[in-house]
C-alpha cells in the first residue's frame, strides 16, 4: 500500500503524525518513573475524554477485550443479564456472555435502528432481578447511535441493574457524558476517535459498580478488575503493557485536550453532515434510520458487489473504505468520519466511488 494511503475506515483510523512520532520514541521500561507519569497521565486525560470522577482503567488488549472484562467482573454463575443490542456489537456481548455459561435476555433491534426505550422498559418490568444491563453507545456494522441517556434513565426507573456501555467506536467522536448519563462502566479501545493504534482498551468504573465488581465470582486472571485498581495507585499496571501504545495515547489526549472534547464531537458531526449531503447528491440512501456521526452507512445500488468495489478502490487508489458485516456483505459501504479522518480525507474516498458508481449507470 502507498505511503499515501488513505483510511476511511472506523478503525483502525489515520494516526495523526505526532503520535506516530511518540511512538517511534526509545521504548522505556514500564516500571520506571518516567512510564508511571506517562500512564497517569493518560488515564487522568481519559476521564477529561469520558467527562468522569470514576477510576480509568488500562488493559493492553483490543476492545472485545474490554467487552470481556465487564462480563467477567460483574456477573456469576445464574446472574440474569440484559442486552439490548442495535448490530453485531451487541451480539458480540451475547456470545461472550454465554461462552461463560449465562444466558442473557436479549432486546434485539433490526439492524439500522437504534434502541427503543419502550422495549427495554418492557423486559425490565418482566425481569426485575437483573444485574447488569449492557448497550452500544455506537454500532459500527450499522451506522447508529444509541440515546444512552434516555436508556439509562429507564434502567434507572425499573431496576438497580448496573449500566454497562460498549463506547469503543463513539467515545472522542459522538457526545458522552459518563457521570451526567449515570453509566456505570463504559469500555473503549485506543483505535477509532482516540486516534491511536489498535491494542489498548479502558474501562471507566463508577464508585457504585466495585461493589459488584467483588462479589462477581465468574472466572479472571488478566482481565481482574481489582488487581488493576491495585496498581493504578502505583502508576503502573499488574503486567507488561503496550508501552509504546501508552506513548502514542498519552500524544492523542494532549491533542483531543487541546482541541476540546465538545470540539471534537462539533468536528466529527461536521464531517457526518457532509459525508450525508454528498451521499444525498450522488443517490446513496442511508442504511441507518437513526445514523451517528462516527460513519455514514451507505446502501449501494442493486446488482452493484460493494465488496468488489472497495477491494478496487484499496487495489489502484490506496484508500480503505470498509464493507458490510454478515448479511449486509456487498450490499452497503461505510465511510468514517472520526478521529484524524479529514474532509480531504473524504474527498478523495467520494471521488473514488463516484468514478465507479458513474460506470454502473452508464
Amino acid at each position: 500500500m502507498s505511503k499515501n494511503a488513505i483510511m476511511l475506515t472506523p478503525g483502525p483510523t489515520p494516526l495523526p503524525p505526532s503520535v506516530s512520532h511518540a511512538m517511534a520514541k526509545p521504548i522505556l521500561h514500564h516500571r520506571t518513573k518516567e512510564f508511571g507519569e506517562l500512564f497517569d497521565f493518560t488515564l487522568r486525560e481519559m476521564q477529561y475524554v469520558y467527562r468522569t470522577k470514576s477510576t480509568v482503567l488500562m488493559m493492553t488488549c483490543s476492545g472485545t477485550g474490554s467487552m470481556e472484562s465487564a462480563v467477567v467482573n460483574l456477573l456469576s454463575p445464574g446472574d440474569k443479564a440484559l442486552v439490548h443490542t442495535t448490530g453485531a456489537f451487541g451480539d458480540r456481548f451475547v456470545k461472550i456472555l454465554k461462552t461463560y455459561g449465562l444466558f442473557p435476555i436479549i432486546v434485539a433491534e433490526e439492524w439500522g435502528h437504534a434502541a427503543d426505550p419502550k422495549k427495554l422498559a418492557k423486559a425490565l418490568k418482566e425481569n426485575k432481578d437483573v444485574r447488569v444491563v449492557f448497550f452500544q453507545h455506537t454500532d459500527t456494522s450499522t451506522g447508529i447511535v444509541n440515546d444512552l441517556k434516555t436508556l439509562a434513565d429507564e434502567v434507572r426507573k425499573h431496576s438497580a441493574a448496573i449500566i454497562v456501555v460498549d463506547s469503543i467506536s463513539g467515545l472522542a467522536a459522538e457526545p458522552l457524558e459518563m457521570d451526567a448519563w449515570g453509566l456505570d462502566v463504559v469500555l473503549t479501545g485506543s483505535q477509532k476517535g482516540l486516534m491511536n493504534a489498535p491494542g489498548l482498551a479502558f474501562a471507566a468504573v463508577s464508585e457504585r459498580t466495585w461493589k459488584l465488581v467483588e462479589t462477581a465470582s465468574l472466572p479472571r486472571f488478566y482481565y481482574d478488575w481489582r488487581t488493576m485498581l491495585k496498581s493504578v495507585k502505583d502508576k503502573e499496571t499488574p503486567y507488561t503493557p503496550g508501552v509504546t501504545l501508552v506513548m502514542g495515547q498519552a500524544e492523542a489526549l494532549r491533542l483531543i485536550r487541546q482541541e476540546g472534547i465538545e470540539n471534537v464531537w462539533k468536528r466529527t458531526a461536521e464531517l457526518a453532515k457532509y459525508t450525508r449531503a454528498w451521499a444525498a447528491r450522488v443517490d446513496l440512501p442511508l442504511f441507518a434510520a437513526d445514523p451517528a456521526n462516527i460513519l455514514t452507512a451507505l446502501k449501494l445500488p442493486e446488482g452493484l458487489d460493494g465488496q468488489a468495489l472497495i477491494q478496487e478502490i484499496l487495489r489502484e487508489e490506496s484508500i480503505s473504505i470498509a464493507g458490510g458485516q454478515l448479511h449486509l456483505k456487498g450490499k452497503i459501504i461505510r465511510i468514517a468520519h472520526m478521529g484524524f479522518i479529514s474532509k480531504s480525507d473524504l474527498d478523495a474516498g467520494f471521488a473514488a466511488l463516484e468514478k465507479r458508481l458513474a460506470r454502473v449507470k452508464a
